[in-house]
């Protein structure tokens, strides 16, 4: 009798489990296909707010604002057009806001995105799609905070190689680098945001801006890293303005030479102390594609700036960021050569690895203020996407986005 009822409980249970299975399954499905359809809800309010920010930089000419917000929307060629979120709806108009300054005719732009994501295991409780609505909407003029920014160009001779170290004619990657710094330079208003930019390896001086580099200038303790220093003519009405001093040596870097990150860190700092506004937020946009591997030969090999290259990188950082400034870092390609572009050496490329051990990755990570202010991408490519996400990161609450619940 005893195993008669044994037995008929195993089978009362499997069924149970059976049962519960059918529940527990959607249940699964719909937190997977809920995240997915999160991930798209952020992924479009961030291009909508990308857009709206690029938008707001040609008001009052509502025309020219509705095209260059399209620019930077979701559309198939726009610069943030991301395949994975499919076909997307997009509306861009331009408004009056009676509520900030400076309606002649309009002061506000508005972008309506809208994507229909499909569901892959809810569809078995009949629920085929989510469409997803965001909206985001940038004033100018509307009383934003200006910025003191530095930008810290990476322009070492990997950025005239591929993914493998061959060199490529014609430097495609520093070419998307300019591109990259372009684009976030037009997304700043120049009547508040005054911006430098300092580069890796230094130069022989201010000069000799646009002059190939050598890892030799590291060396020289008159070495210019800060090649413009704080500007704020280099654009007009939301375009960029070519003769500026700012974006001419953009468009003329050159890249040589290898990889050092703490004191271009410092020099931009310095920079920022020296001819930085009082109470204005400083801001460093620190840009490199590889391992730091050597330091100034000034010091003695002992040193951290030339044993711990990266590490001491980090620790640059950290002062700057103890005083007060935020650093946004942005890395890409990092896994190039194998992964030998990754890997942090003492001395020289060819060096011991670093004790103890810290990749590139690493190292720009911990560069950065907090980790929303880190951006890894491997496809360079993309970097006209990641300098607008830092554009608009760094002027959230501060700028032109209006929170819509308040309109």
């Amino acid at each position: 009798m005893t195993a008669r009822h044994s037995r008929g409980n195993s089978g009362q249970v499997t069924v149970l489990v059976a049962l519960l299975m059918i529940p527990l399954l959607g249940i699964s499905g719909l937190v997977i296909d809920v995240g997915y359809a999160y991930f798209t809800q952020r992924t479009l309010q961030a291009q909508a707010d990308a857009a709206a920010l690029a938008g707001a930089q040609r008001l009052p000419d509502a025309g020219a604002t509705v095209v260059q917000a399209k620019q930077y929307g979701s559309g198939r060629d726009a610069k943030n057009y991301e395949t994975r979120l499919g076909t997307v709806t997009e509306s861009v108009t331009t408004k009056c806001l009676r509520t900030v300054p400076g309606c002649d005719p309009v002061n506000a732009v508005v972008v309506d995105e809208t994507a229909r994501v499909s569901t892959l295991f809810v569809k078995v409780l009949g629920i085929h799609t989510f469409n997803i609505h965001v909206r985001s909407t940038a004033c100018s003029p509307c009383g934003t905070r200006p910025l003191d920014i530095m930008m810290v160009l990476d322009r070492t001779g990997s950025m005239c190689q591929d993914h493998n170290g061959n060199t490529q004619a014609g430097c495609p990657d520093l070419a998307h680098a300019r591109d990259g710094m372009k684009t976030f330079l037009g997304l700043l208003n120049p009547d508040s945001d005054w911006v430098g930019l300092a580069v890796l390896p230094p130069a022989t001086s201010t000069g000799n801006r646009c002059t190939t580099p050598q890892t030799a200038n590291y060396d020289s303790t008159s070495a210019a890293y800060t090649l413009v220093p704080l500007s704020h003519d280099y654009s007009t009405n939301g375009v960029l303005n070519n003769n500026s001093q700012l974006v001419s040596t953009i468009n003329c870097q050159q890249a040589n030479g290898e990889t050092s990150y703490a004191t271009a860190i410092e020099k931009a700092q310095a920079e920022l102390d020296a001819h930085g506004r009082q109470n204005v937020r400083k801001v460093i946009v620190f840009f490199s594609d590889g391992a730091a591997n050597r330091g100034p030969g000034y010091y003695s090999t002992t040193s951290p700036y030339r044993k711990t290259p990266c590490h001491q990188g980090v620790s640059s950082a950290a002062t700057v960021k103890g005083r007060g400034t935020i650093v946004y870092s942005i890395g890409y390609d990092l896994d190039a050569a194998n992964g030998g572009a990754n890997q942090c050496r003492s001395l020289s490329g060819s060096g011991p690895l670093e004790q103890p051990g810290i990749t590139a990755y690493q190292a720009l990570q911990q560069i950065a203020s907090n980790a929303q202010a880190f951006y890894n991408q491997p496809t360079p490519g993309q970097l006209n996407t990641i300098f607008a996400q830092v554009a608009e990161d760094i002027q959230r609450g501060a700028s032109g986005l209006i929170d819509n619940d308040t309109l």
